[in-house]
């Protein structure tokens, strides 16, 4: 049997269909909507901006939803699917999809260029620095295939974490580099990516944006785009709704149960 809504709630469940489109409707928006209607037009609204911009083209904005659904940190399960089937739905091809995943888990790379700073910084109060080191052989080896493979571009925090941990270097230089020798997306597609990644709510690494926005400048990114990228990845602030209102409503019956067996 269809629910009953009330006008307030069919109004903001029609303005999000026609914002969203009728494939991003589900028993999770009804659940909301029952308890509040306003956030549901009001993200309506909020969220289809870059839609009816169209700075970003429906493929990119799908590789956008992927990757910050699936970053960790967030792991949207639900989501994640829908956006996939929606890509193939529009006729995005299997292995741009797994790009886009490909370029995500890259994120595991912030652990190291996070915390070495961090781990220099303390050696140093304690008297002891990496700086003065000297790379052995295999080092030096690594640095110049490095600098030979990424037009010169270097870094005190790549040389620390060389220094630190030669094998990690080794093996997430080649690791991080599939993508970029044999996916399908172009250098900027991959930017804006790498970008969304690291600006998501759940990341925010400023250095990684920072780098990410140069380099997407640098392969032809326009300016409403990337800012569209930012708009896009700030909605997944959402989610506190969308995952919270269903347990809230569990929550509830759960105390209304036990209410209803106390006073017999």
């Amino acid at each position: 049997m269809e629910k009953k809504w009330s006008e307030d709630q069919e109004a903001a469940k029609q303005k999000f269909i026609e914002a969203r489109g009728a494939w991003k409707w589900s028993a999770m928006w009804d659940t909301i909507l029952e308890l509040d209607p306003g956030i549901v037009a009001s993200y309506a609204s909020y969220s289809s901006v870059p839609d009816k911009r169209n700075y970003l083209d429906i493929r990119m904005r799908k590789f956008i939803c992927i990757a910050i659904d699936s970053v960790t940190g967030c792991l949207n399960a639900n989501g994640l699917k829908n956006h996939m089937k929606h890509a193939l739905q529009l006729g995005i091809d299997v292995k741009e999809i797994l790009e886009v995943l490909e370029i995500t888990c890259m994120v595991g790379a912030t652990t190291h260029s996070m915390s070495v700073p961090i781990l220099v910084d303390e050696l140093q109060h304690r008297g002891i620095s990496i700086a003065a080191e000297e790379l052995d052989d295999r080092q030096t080896a690594l640095k110049k295939e490095y600098l030979e493979s990424h037009n010169g571009y270097w870094s005190d925090e790549k040389e620390n974490i060389l220094k630190l941990d030669p094998d990690y270097f080794e093996t997430f230089t080649e690791f991080e580099a599939g993508p970029w020798n044999n996916g399908p997306l172009s250098p900027k597609e991959k930017e804006l990516i790498y970008l969304a990644v690291h600006a998501a709510p759940v990341t925010l690494h400023p250095a990684e944006v920072r780098y990410h926005i140069s380099r997407a400048l640098d392969c032809g990114a326009e300016i409403n785009e990337i800012v569209d990228v930012l708009h896009m990845v700030s909605t997944l602030g959402i989610h506190a709704v969308t995952m919270g209102v269903p347990i809230l409503k569990e929550a509830m019956k759960e105390v209304e149960a036990e209410k209803n067996e106390s006073n017999k």
